[in-house]
């Protein structure tokens, strides 16, 4: 990671990984950990990751201007890079007006879901501006959004202070995408209700696995995991904390679509 930026490395697997130290905040790291893990059991689409060990005399080398080999001296965040895909962007929104490119959009209800897992993430960074979503087009007629970039779930780290809903400007329901690809109307009732009823279901998974996904954090990361699993547990499975997800949910939706 170069600030925020990641690089891009072939490991020894053959495959293309997108990779981040945490070369000052390693407590980022674990965000991106938790982030993808509980996305997998949400069932949404992500990138697979990995903890990935980048030998310094490895590192590409454009990045030697902007990296210190010192950085890579703990495990790093690993992302597998997907090809065949485009970041949604401004730039693509004419495409998604074009009715016939929405139809291949295989899981378009899953931008709303992702939209409830961020207010429930507390991530403070995908929305109108910035959607950290890539469209996967690996497939000529069926193309997936794909959730990456976890880092400011919590309140951007700030778990240690509780728990806050995202504002309006925070939320990728307040986007010209999400006004593209959704009308109101009963259909969209229905949606909103099937993910909310999902999304009890979906934070249950979360809290039963949570334990067996600290396990794997590397302990070079130096990062108190005992105390993090209970702030996590104190903060994102309380009946209080996911009722008022919902709500807000529905009241973003109600106001923006």
């Amino acid at each position: 990671m170069t600030g925020d930026n990641p690089i891009l490395v072939t490991c020894s697997d053959m495959s293309d990984w997108v990779c981040k130290h945490g070369r000052l905040y390693p407590s980022i790291l674990f965000s991106e950990v938790i982030g993808s893990t509980f996305a997998q059991l949400w069932d949404l689409k992500t990138p697979q990751i990995s903890f990935v060990n980048v030998l310094t005399e490895h590192l590409p080398s454009e990045y030697l201007n902007v990296v210190q080999p010192a950085f890579f001296h703990k495990p790093c965040f690993g992302s597998l890079y997907i090809e065949d895909s485009q970041v949604v962007d401004k730039t693509l929104l004419p495409s998604f007006r074009n009715s016939n490119f929405r139809t291949k959009i295989a899981n378009k209800t899953d931008l709303l879901k992702i939209a409830l897992f961020d207010i429930w993430l507390g991530n403070e960074d995908r929305h109108h501006g910035n959607s950290n979503l890539l469209l996967d087009q690996t497939l000529s007629n069926e193309y997936y959004f794909n959730v990456f970039d976890h880092g400011a779930i919590f309140n951007s780290n700030a778990l240690v202070h509780g728990i806050q809903l995202i504002s309006e400007n925070e939320s990728i329901i307040c986007s010209d995408l999400a006004q593209v690809l959704f009308r109101k109307g009963k259909t969209l009732t229905k949606i909103v209700d099937n993910i909310v009823k999902d999304f009890y279901l979906c934070t249950l998974k979360c809290e039963d696995q949570l334990s067996s996904i600290l396990v794997d954090i590397p302990i070079q990361w130096g990062l108190n995991i005992q105390n993090l699993e209970l702030l996590i547990r104190s903060n994102l499975f309380t009946e209080n904390w996911k009722n008022d997800c919902e709500n807000h949910f529905r009241a973003l939706i109600q106001a923006n679509i």
